[in-house]
């Protein structure tokens, strides 16, 4: 064994990998260390050994590189939210354009030139969404988020990527459920009636629509409505509607609370309808770079498929383009958004299915070609069967709007040996200031 846990070693930091940590090898023996960056000297503490690598802790640096910078938020150290605030955000950009084209190399074997990132002006203030933990400790109400590779709850109250309502919301949905614990008899101190709470807010009506969950249909859930008065109390006009949502016979259930359970969004042209169980993206601003620059690699198609379609985000944009737009996603109460929203903007050339993406078994082409499909998976990517419909479909394009690169380089790894060629690689970052990335890639039919 190379090391042992416990053991405090001096290495020298080559690399980011995939999860943003400092990559670094003792005798031969490959180290990830979160916080450390590539070019540094750094002592670190053994913390666990595996078979093929072991994770350690940073205990001190002795040479720093040129790139690190003073982390903005106080909770980085501890937060699982974020990993590269130490890291300059224009360095940021270059690692993560490199880090696609080596994994591309790496997994697929595709050697190919990757676009500069695009960035954000300002890179903070950016999610629209948050996803928000409680806990009680000897009756008082922790509401944050879980410090790293842990369930261990933080108290924040202030996080610099999320949009200044939600901190805002973050902060009185505590201090609402403090005063609901410190109304019960000291015996009853013990459970909160939920265990978290989604938080989504809107940058075009400046409003946040807040769910809770953990309930379930047999809880009373009388209580929470003097929870979600005090909210709307303090909220005032920056609330869209409360809601909870929870599990009964018939799997989830979802019961407002108060107002309207959906929020209003505007990203130009298109104003969109967002229900609670709805895929938005969680960065407007760059939302809008990454379809407009999808939009300009799909051409002028006589028919687009746009699979995992969600609320019909990029559905809408296709239309401008497209003479018939086909958009499919598993979740129904997104299609029933995606319709909405269709209708709302006046849109006529698109039809939504309520079906799961992986269960389409035929992609037929319009009444002429050019047929351009669009794949927009979750982080796992598609699944097999779902490639081999794109294949036999031979459409003449394909745009695929990933936003995890292992993923992506395993299933353009099939699109390629089964006649596709890759045209363009074009990241934008949807993230900052974390390791992950959105890569959209555009393929072509090598026989047209």
């Amino acid at each position: 064994m190379p090391c042992t846990e416990g053991q405090s070693v001096n290495i020298t930091i080559d690399d980011l990998n995939h999860r943003g940590e400092g990559v670094g090898r003792f005798n031969g023996f490959t180290l990830f260390v979160p916080g450390a960056l590539p070019g540094e000297h750094v002592s670190v503490r053994i913390a666990a050994v595996h078979k093929k690598f072991g994770e350690a802790n940073l205990q001190s640096i002795a040479v720093a590189s040129a790139y690190r910078i003073r982390p903005y938020c106080p909770y980085f150290n501890r937060c699982g939210g974020c990993q590269l605030q130490h890291l300059s955000y224009e360095k940021q950009l270059t690692w993560k354009q490199e880090m696609i084209y080596e994994t591309l190399l790496r997994i697929a074997g595709i050697k190919t030139a990757v676009r500069p990132v695009l960035g954000m002006e300002n890179p903070w203030s950016y999610r629209n969404k948050a996803q928000i933990h409680f806990g009680l400790d000897n009756g008082r109400v922790i509401a944050g988020f879980y410090e790293r590779e842990s369930h261990n709850l933080i108290t924040i109250n202030d996080c610099p990527v999320q949009s200044p309502l939600n901190n805002r919301a973050l902060t009185i949905i505590g201090q609402s459920l403090q005063q609901y614990v410190d109304s019960l008899p000291k015996q009853g101190r013990q459970k909160l009636p939920v265990s978290g709470a989604q938080v989504r807010s809107s940058y075009a009506r400046n409003n946040c629509l807040i769910t809770f969950r953990g309930a379930t249909a047999q809880d009373d859930l009388s209580n929470l409505e003097n929870v979600a008065a005090f909210i709307n109390a303090e909220l005032g006009e920056f609330s869209s509607g409360i809601g909870v949502a929870g599990r009964n016979k018939k799997g989830v259930f979802l019961k407002k609370l108060s107002g309207q359970l959906h929020l209003d969004e505007y990203l130009e042209p298109f104003h969109y309808r967002i229900s609670p169980q709805s895929f938005f993206q969680i960065n407007p601003l760059q939302a809008g770079v990454l379809y407009k620059e999808a939009l300009l690699l799909a051409g002028n198609p006589a028919t687009a498929y746009d699979l995992y379609c969600g609320t019909g985000n990029f559905s809408l944009y296709l239309s401008r383009t497209a003479e018939k737009v086909i958009g499919i996603d598993s979740e129904k109460a997104a299609i029933e958004d995606a319709r909405f929203n269709a209708t709302l903007n006046s849109i006529n050339n698109i039809t939504f299915i309520n079906k799961p993406a992986e269960d389409v078994t035929s992609i037929v082409p319009g009444s002429k070609r050019p047929v351009t499909v669009f794949l927009n998976p979750p982080r796992k990517g598609c699944p097999a069967s779902l490639l081999e419909t794109v294949i036999k479909a031979k459409p003449e394009r394909i745009v695929y709007i990933s936003c995890n690169p292992a993923t992506l380089a395993r299933d353009l790894a099939v699109l390629v040996k089964h006649g596709f060629n890759l045209q363009q690689v074009q990241p934008v970052d949807m993230f900052p200031h974390t390791s992950h990335v959105e890569t959209v890639v555009v393929m072509s039919r090598a026989d047209r």
